[in-house]
Formats: C-alpha cells, structure tokens, sequence
C-alpha cells in the first residue's frame, strides 16, 4: 500500500470506519501520520467501544483536531464524553455534526449536554438511551424540543415503577418543535397526546412502545388537531388502555395516517368496531398491521369464544386485500 499515491489511498480510506483508519494506519510511518490528519473525508465517530488508552491517543490525535468535521458521533463510556465535553462549550465545535447518538449513558450528562445543542446548526438526528433510570420524562423531552434544527429523535428510557403516576406532560412556554421523526421507547401517558401534538406540527411517524392509558376514571377530552403529515403511527398499548380511549386518538389526531400498527390485546380483535373506525375516520389508510398477542389455554379460550373465522373475511375487508392469521 505504501506504494500507492496519496490520491489513491485516500479513495480506498474513505470506505473505512475513521476509528479504524486512526488504529490501522496513523502509527504506520510519518507519510500515513501527516496524510490522516489532513485526510478531507466525513468523519462518522463510533466511540461507544474504543478503550481509555486507544481513546486517549485518538483524542489529541485525532479528534480534537477534527471536531469542525465530525457529521456522526456515538459515544457510550463515560470516560469519552467526560474528554470530549469537558468544558461544555467545546461542543459548539462540532459545527458540521449531523447525528448525534448516547447509547446507555447516565442522565446526569444529558441535560447539560442538550442545553448545548441549541446552536449546532446542522444537528438532525438524535438518539438518546440513558442507562438509569429516570423520575420523568418531561425534561429530556422539554430540552430535546429545543433544538431547533432536529428532524429525527429516538429516546429510550425506564422509569422507577413508583414514578409512573407521575408520567403526564407538562409542556409550558416551548417553541414549536422542528421534529418530523419521533420515537419513544418508554412508558408514555394518553392523557400527553394534546400538548404534545400542539409543539409537534410537523410530525410525520410516530412511534410509541408503551402507550399508558389514564390511572384516574374520567373522560378525557382532546381538542382535535389536523396533522395532515402525520402518515405513520405505531403503538404498542398497556391494557389499561382500552378501545374507546384508542378511537378516540384517531378520530382527533389521526385521521391522515396511512400505516397503522399495532401490537395489542384481544380486546382490540372484534372486525366490526374496526371496520366501523377505519370508514368514518381513516380514508388513507393502506397499511392495517395489528398483532393480537396472547399466552396460556385461558387466553386462547377467551380468543376462540369472541373471535370467529368469518371476523375479519368480511367484503369491507377483502376490498382492501387485507388478511389475517391465526397462529
């Protein structure tokens, strides 16, 4: 390879892994040293896996003289973002970073770090997994909102179970989000749809894991929303949620989605109330993807008796080609 021109080389650096090329090559000779540092090449950080002493190395090496270029970075071990943040406002550095991922890292340096993030421009994408446990969502979410480049979030978190009571948000005094791509893998509230449509204008796919119904007995009444770029909604329901309270997010918020899916109970298995929502509150809709999941000779003797094979064999539901099996 040393053979190779410089030109060369840097064709075939660029279909490598920049933590990779650093390991691989920048101790190699002083010719790959003086070409890697001044290698003009997207740089895309996956730091979640480098040692303390690699990392180190690659830091002053590499990293810091770099951050200007850096569109991804991953980061996970503490050591890494206590180096690469430390003081906080190196992260205004980062001015080409386009994806941002913490992949199971303590809350304690998230809120510090998002507050940060307000003034990279170019941030469009943000996936954030704390390993602990968190009290509320509210201020992640809060924080995450004002960003006001972000397109795509993905947030996972867990939640003491004594916290749970507490889960409803509470926007106050927040700017309309620019986020068009929202996941949520985490318990999340029915009662958090209104204010959370209300900064989310632009949503186009949402995705929620464990959609929470109401832990008080009372009618909830939303005010309904038109989010014509709302075409894709997934949700994976708590039994507490129950199909009245689940129609109810459609005939308000959901009526231009075009893909449903829905893992759930067998509750939500009767043909007739379905096909009775889809005709009065879902024109668009072309993807159906519910999975009714259960275990146990109980359950399965509860899904025979409500559930016959002529449910879903309707002409409603031959017409629009979709099928249904029981395994």
């Amino acid at each position: 390879m040393e053979t190779l021109a410089n030109e060369i080389l840097i064709e075939i650096l660029e279909y490598l892994d920049i933590n990779d090329i650093y390991l691989g090559f920048f101790d190699l000779n002083n010719r790959f040293s003086s070409l890697l540092i001044n290698l003009q090449i997207p740089f895309q950080n996956d730091l979640s896996k480098i040692s303390k002493s690699q990392f180190d190395r690659y830091n002053k090496n590499v990293f810091q003289e770099n951050k200007h270029r850096i569109q991804i970075l991953r980061l996970s071990n503490p050591f890494t973002i206590d180096e690469i943040f430390s003081p906080i406002r190196l992260i205004c550095h980062l001015i080409n970073l386009e994806k941002l991922i913490f992949d199971h890292i303590h809350s304690k340096y998230l809120h510090q770090i998002l507050k940060s993030l307000i003034d990279l421009s170019q941030l469009h994408s943000l996936i954030l997994s704390p390993i602990d446990s968190i009290s509320n969502p509210n201020v992640l979410l809060m924080e995450i909102f004002r960003l006001k480049h972000l397109k795509s979030c993905q947030l996972t978190y867990i939640m003491k179970m004594n916290e749970t009571v507490n889960l409803p948000i509470d926007f106050e005094l927040i700017e309309q989000s620019s986020i068009e791509y929202l996941t949520i893998n985490g318990p999340f509230r029915y009662e958090s749809f209104q204010k959370l449509f209300i900064y989310l204008p632009k949503l186009r796919h949402l995705s929620i894991n464990y959609l929470l119904g109401s832990n008080r007995d009372f009618q909830m009444n939303f005010s309904p929303m038109e989010l014509k770029d709302l075409k894709y909604v997934s949700f994976h329901l708590h039994y507490s949620i129950d199909f009245d309270q689940f129609a109810k997010l459609i005939e308000n918020f959901f009526r231009h989605i075009e893909v449903l899916r829905l893992p759930t109970f067998l509750r939500y298995t009767f043909a007739e109330q379905w096909e009775k929502l889809i005709s009065s509150f879902l024109p668009n809709l072309r993807v159906f993807d519910i999975q009714d999941i259960y275990t146990g000779d109980i359950s399965h003797y509860f899904y025979k008796s409500i559930c016959t094979n002529d449910d879903f064999q309707s002409k409603f539901w031959k017409e629009k080609q979709w099928f249904f099996h029981h395994q």
